[in-house]
């Protein structure tokens, strides 16, 4: 089969190569092989505070020209009644409305999204993904995010 040098065709590689990466740190690890617009979890950790040890976790690939890996993904959704372990609401998470016609979508489902504005993103070129950001180090910020709780409830 000739290999798909198309914009879509590189970025469906790059998140194939990328996935098989994240799949060695957290198993559960699928993608939109389609339309490469997606990236699910199935099981990320999250620190204690929280009223669940882990959480589903979907990362929107962003798409377009320019799009993934040069765009850092900008949000990510998870389920919708995390909580604090005392029951708090959380800063920048949202669990209705949306712009998008996906955005709803994802919200009938049962997922609600964070914001996070990446303010420095320098991924490599073509596959060599550990040089670079990627959508582990993504992750890594995620994480980074459900450690910093106390800020994220008004604490």
């Amino acid at each position: 089969m000739a290999t798909d040098l198309s914009a879509a065709g590189r970025r469906r590689s790059r998140l194939q190569a990328e996935v098989q990466l994240l799949a060695q740190r957290y198993r559960d690890v699928s993608f939109d092989r389609q339309d490469a617009s997606w990236v699910h979890i199935g099981r990320f950790p999250v620190p204690g505070g929280w009223n669940r040890p882990q959480v589903e976790i979907l990362i929107d690939v962003p798409h377009g020209n320019p799009g993934y890996p040069s765009v850092a993904p900008q949000w990510f959704w998870t389920d919708r009644d995390l909580r604090t372990s005392d029951g708090r609401a959380i800063q920048h998470f949202f669990t209705s409305g949306g712009s998008s016609l996906a955005d709803r979508s994802y919200t009938t489902k049962g997922w609600g999204h964070f914001c996070i504005h990446v303010t420095s993103w320098l991924p490599s070129s073509g596959l060599r993904i550990r040089e670079g950001h990627n959508l582990l180090s993504y992750l890594d910020l995620i994480a980074a995010v459900f450690r910093d709780r106390q800020r994220l409830a008004g604490g």
